[in-house]
């Protein structure tokens, strides 16, 4: 971990993984400097490149691409996020990953944020990188799953989960983000819309890839399949209309969907949206 952390401090190095991970996933919408020979080499010796160059933890790669994209390139969504984010005092990141949002949310200078994460190691590495910072003690950090969140009622007054929300039970997650939320508390949500398919098959060049094509044509017209090969969940996605219904069944009001043209396919279909709404 101390090798990850030591990379992520250092900008170029971050920017090298960031770029690579663009470039192994099909990124094409941000433009990250290609990394030196050096800062190549540099990777390859600290194991986090194979031989061939290639990516050894791809979710190291997606913990450095949303660091660099979040605090030094932001986009709409980044920018609404922190804008909704105001004056709140106590916070959740739901599905926090490796943090990055964790550290865009603490230029607010919350009280709090509670940082949950299923995931072990991602929790880790969001730990190594506050021992870091001077803002270890505003934010706590848990192992836990999103559908059993482990805070009291109406302990936070504003939550955020990105780009996670389409994997899970929806309802289960929502009820639950409803009882930690205090009155008049506030929720972002940012998803995957119906746009989302057409730019992992085009954009990102999966339909090159029978495979991958065959999984998100399954997943376009919401069919499934028991195969063994369609278990992953890369192509999943929301309809703003069943998750503004899902909102206000579990008790919130006020919804707004948000959408922004740089992430619109063929200007009707969003790659990404997202949803605020009040407790």
């Amino acid at each position: 971990m101390a090798t990850k952390t030591e990379i992520m401090s250092n900008r170029r190095l971050l920017d090298g993984v960031a770029y690579l991970f663009c470039r192994e996933m099909g990124i094409r919408r941000v433009k990250i400097q290609k990394p030196s020979a050096e800062e190549v080499n540099m990777l390859l010796m600290n194991g986090i490149l194979s031989e061939d160059l290639k990516l050894v933890e791809k979710s190291f790669g997606y913990a450095c691409y949303e660091y660099y994209r979040q605090l030094y390139d932001p986009d709409s969504f980044d920018h609404l996020l922190i804008a909704e984010a105001k004056n709140r005092r106590k916070m959740l990141d739901l599905c926090c990953g490796g943090g990055a949002t964790v550290f865009s949310l603490l230029q607010n200078e919350p009280d709090i944020i509670y940082g949950i994460d299923s995931d072990a190691h991602q929790i880790g590495l969001l730990e190594a990188l506050l021992h870091r910072s001077e803002a270890y003690n505003k934010v706590v950090t848990t192992i836990a799953d999103a559908h059993h969140i482990p805070l009291a009622n109406h302990s936070v007054d504003f939550v955020v989960c990105r780009v996670a929300l389409q994997y899970l039970h929806v309802e289960q997650v929502l009820q639950e983000v409803f009882r930690v939320l205090s009155p008049r508390g506030r929720v972002f949500f940012l998803v995957h819309g119906s746009g989302y398919i057409l730019d992992y098959l085009f954009a990102r060049r999966a339909i090159l890839n029978k495979k991958s094509l065959k999984f998100a044509i399954y997943k376009l017209f919401h069919l499934s399949s028991k195969a063994k090969e369609f278990n992953r969940a890369q192509a999943n996605f929301l309809t703003a209309k069943d998750l503004k219904e899902k909102l206000a069944a579990a008790g919130f009001r006020d919804m707004k969907v948000h959408t922004h043209k740089e992430w619109m396919k063929m200007g009707v279909f969003p790659v990404y949206f997202a949803v605020t709404a009040e407790n």
